[in-house]
C-alpha cells in the first residue's frame, strides 16, 4: 500500500489556509469592508481549490473520488482552524484586545438591546468571546463547516475516478500500451 501522508498534507496546506485567514481577520480588526470580505472568500475558495487538485494530481492515480476529495478538506480546515483560533485567541486577550473589545462590544449591545437575554447570560457570553478554548474550538468547527459546504462543490469539481479498466496512464511519448 502507498503511503499518502494524508495528515502532513491536511497540516501543511492547513497551515498556508490560516495564514491566510490570520492576514485577512487582522485587516478586519482595523478596517470593516465589504470587498475585504469578498476577497477572503474568493482566496479561501481558489486556495481549497488548488490545494485539492494538487492532492489529487500527487495520490489520483488510482482515482481519488468524491468522498476522499471531501475528506481531505475537512481534514485541512480542522488544522486550519485550529491554528486561526489559537490566533484570535491571542488577538483577542493580548495582541489586538482593544480593538476586539470594541468589535464584541458593539455585538454585545445589539444582543441586549433585544431583551431576549439576561444580563447573566450576556456575562457568559463575554467570557466565552474570551475564551481559548472557546475561540479554538469555535474556530475548528466554523472552519470544517465552511471547508465542508464549499467542498461539496470542490469535490465535485476536482475529483478523478478511477480508470474503469485498469491503470492506463500514458507513456512518455503518450502512447498508450
Amino acid at each position: 500500500m502507498e503511503k499518502t501522508n494524508f495528515w502532513n498534507d491536511a497540516a501543511r496546506y492547513g497551515v498556508i489556509m490560516a495564514l491566510a485567514a490570520i492576514v485577512f481577520d487582522t485587516l478586519n480588526f482595523y478596517t470593516q469592508h465589504a470587498l475585504l470580505s469578498l476577497l477572503s472568500l474568493v482566496v479561501f475558495v481558489f486556495l481549497l481549490t488548488w490545494f485539492m487538485k494538487l492532492r489529487v494530481m500527487r495520490y489520483g492515480a488510482n482515482g481519488y473520488g468524491y468522498g476522499r476529495c471531501l475528506g481531505f478538506m475537512v481534514s485541512v480546515m480542522l488544522c486550519a482552524g485550529f491554528i486561526e483560533g489559537a490566533y484570535m485567541s491571542a488577538a483577542a486577550n493580548w495582541l489586538f484586545a482593544a480593538k476586539y473589545e470594541a468589535q464584541m462590544s458593539q455585538q454585545i449591545a445589539l444582543l441586549e438591546s433585544t431583551g431576549f437575554y439576561t444580563a447573566d447570560q450576556l456575562s457568559l457570553m463575554v467570557r466565552m468571546l474570551r475564551s481559548p478554548l472557546m475561540l479554538i474550538f469555535s474556530s475548528m468547527l466554523g472552519s470544517a463547516i465552511k471547508g465542508g459546504f464549499f467542498g461539496l462543490f470542490i469535490a465535485a469539481y476536482t475529483r478523478r475516478e478511477a480508470h474503469p479498466f485498469g491503470q492506463d496512464e500514458p507513456r512518455e511519448n503518450g502512447d498508450h500500451e
